[in-house]
């Protein structure tokens, strides 16, 4: 997304910013508690969260990408595999990332595991969560990007560019439209 296209798209949320009942409707928050409670356990911001199940999936259970991904957070079924895995979850198959409070476990413990392997940085996570482990640590190491998001442009990958640039801003927006994911 180029610079004129990010600036319309925040000056068109800045000017709904004085509508939040419009807001709120537009972005949603289902499944509200149980993005702050495994958030809360998982040490992640809710609003974070939030902005992510938005950005993957418009908070649509049901939605399925052309690669393959899975519901809420869009979990790929293999991710959710070896996620159930390491959580010791012995009943698990595929079909369970269609549930909700399933997915948002699963997205949310994944999540917060590369949060862990990235330095705690949230943006190297996402970009990971996006793009994949091994591309995030090959552009670390290599010096391409540190997860910082003023140089988020030296991102190689378009998609994970505009990816970390939605969540960015609609973490913003939800933290305005739900105080209570700061609290």
């Amino acid at each position: 997304m180029g610079k004129p296209r990010v600036l319309l798209f925040v000056a068109i949320l800045l000017l709904l910013f004085l509508h939040k009942p419009l807001l709120r409707n537009y972005f949603i928050l289902e499944q509200r508690e149980l993005i702050i409670d495994y958030s809360r356990i998982h040490q992640l911001n809710p609003a974070l969260v939030s902005a992510m199940v938005f950005v993957e999936s418009g908070f649509n259970p049901e939605a399925e990408s052309h690669k393959g991904a899975v519901g809420l957070m869009q979990v790929m079924p293999a991710t959710g595999q070896w996620v159930a895995q390491q959580l010791v979850w012995r009943d698990f198959t595929v079909t369970d990332l269609k549930d909700p409070a399933k997915n948002l476990r699963i997205g949310i413990w994944y999540l917060a595991y590369l949060k862990r392997n990235f330095r705690q940085n949230d943006n190297l996570a996402l970009a990971s969560y996006n793009a994949g482990s091994s591309y995030v640590s090959s552009w670390i190491e290599r010096g391409v990007w540190n997860g910082d998001m003023v140089k988020v442009e030296q991102i190689p990958f378009p998609e994970t560019k505009k990816y970390l640039i939605k969540v960015a801003v609609l973490k913003k927006v939800y933290r305005y439209l739900y105080p209570e994911l700061d609290s």
